[in-house]
Order: structure tokens, then sequence, then C-alpha cells
């Protein structure tokens, strides 16, 4: 049935994307229109635009259906008050006794959205709504590897690799290769790769359909944690991942 059609650019390119948001998509453009109330002419305008800011996927063959973007934003507004995560990510501090963050994608980065910092002396100097470089983080690796190829391959290209510390990754061929094996894994380390004196390792948090949205790290500093030790988290990180998945 045919939406009430909506008075401006900004209430069409809502509608359009309440329309791709349904379920059972992905959605052909002649179904989207017809639910949003916009004309096809423009919401093939709208579509393509929300396409290329990442808030819908084509599939390549005239459907479309929900982007990455579009996923994070709704797994960051419902981390805000799903009931347990922030027990979830207490439980792993307690635990491990490190500082525990869950991070977000948000454009081309990784934003925190939530810190448990440990009860040592010792901080680790990171904040809630502190931006992460995806490929020299364990978070934002993390989440790099379980995007979609293409999604992933057109945030590099559009980042590049920046040096942040000796040991980031800076060869494209590199990254791609760790990326698989984090894949392999199931979680992501970085060792004095963005931050000197600083190493996390970190496990996506997926959507319903094995989209990753987000992920939980735990962080430490090199002093107190050497690469052996760190590795030894990856059972507990990737669990407390898996129970953020399944509340959101």
């Amino acid at each position: 049935m045919e939406a009430s059609k909506p008075a401006n650019s900004v209430a069409k390119a809502l509608h359009v994307l309440h329309a791709v948001a349904r379920a059972d998509g992905p959605h052909r453009l002649g179904d989207i229109a017809e639910r949003s109330g916009v004309p096809k002419a423009t919401a093939h305008r709208v579509l393509a635009t929300l396409v290329e800011e990442g808030y819908v996927a084509a599939d390549g063959e005239g459907r479309y259906g929900c982007g990455v973007q579009l996923r994070s934003l709704a797994a960051q507004v419902l981390s805000d008050d799903a009931v347990g995560i922030d027990a979830v990510l207490r439980a792993l501090q307690q635990r491990l006794g490190q500082a525990v963050h869950l991070a977000v994608l948000s454009g081309d980065h990784a934003t925190y959205t939530h810190k448990v910092d440990p009860g040592h002396a010792y901080r680790i100097a990171t904040d809630v709504g502190t931006p992460l470089p995806l490929h020299a983080t364990a978070a934002g690796k993390a989440l790099l590897a379980h995007l979609p190829a293409r999604e992933a391959a057109d945030i590099l290209d559009r980042t590049g690799l920046p040096a942040r510390t000796p040991r980031t990754h800076t060869d494209r061929a590199a990254l791609v290769e760790e990326l698989a094996a984090i894949r392999a894994a199931g979680y992501a380390v970085d060792y004095e790769e963005a931050d000197d004196s600083i190493c996390s390792l970190a496990a996506p948090v997926l959507d319903a359909d094995g989209t990753a949205v987000g992920a939980v790290s735990v962080s430490s500093l090199t002093f107190l944690v050497t690469e052996v030790q760190l590795a030894e988290f990856a059972p507990a990180v990737r669990q407390a991942a898996q129970d953020v998945s399944r509340r959101l």
C-alpha cells in the first residue's frame, strides 16, 4: 500500500530509508518507491546517495537493503538502553582486571560508547566518544575483518593506512592478510600499533545478520601485559562480544 507523500527532501530520504529497513529485504526500487510514497526517479536518487554514504547497500541485482552505517547506528542507539550490556562489560573487566571498551562503527572510524576502568593505579587514556583508526586498533581491525569486503575496501581507500607508531601496519596487502587471520581466529590484536605503550585485544559484535556493528575490547599497558598474556584474554573477550551481540 502506498504511503502518504513526504513533503520535503529530508522527509523523502527518511521515508525511503524506512522502506529499505522493512523486514524481508533486500527490496526492489519499485517496492521502495511505493512504500515510501516517493516517485521512482526520486527514490532512485535518494538511494544512490544513501548507498554512497553507507546507510543502504545495493546487491547488484536492483535490490536494496540496510547498509553497514545504518546497522551501526541502530546498534549504537540500542547500546544506550540495552539491558545487560553494562553488566557484561563490568564482568569482563573484573575477570581480566584491565580496561574494557565497547566501540561501534561510525563513518570511517570506530567510536567508544562504553568504558569500564580497571581498579589499579594505571589508567588507559581513552574516553567515551574517542574515535579510533580502523587499521591500527584491535577494535577497528575486528570491525574491518567482519565487514563486507567491498565496504572494508572502500573505507581503506578513503582513509589510507597512516602510521601511528613504528608498529602500525601501513602495507595494504599485509593488512588484508591479517584481516583474514582475524576472521579465522575471531579476535584482533594491536600491540603498540595505535599508541606507544598501549595494547588491546578485541572481538566483533555482530547483528542478527552476522554483520559487524561493534567490538568489545580489553586494553592494557605493555609494561603490564606481554603479547602472550594479551592473547590469553581472547576466549573471555570473544564470549563477552557474543553476549553483547545477543542483547542488541
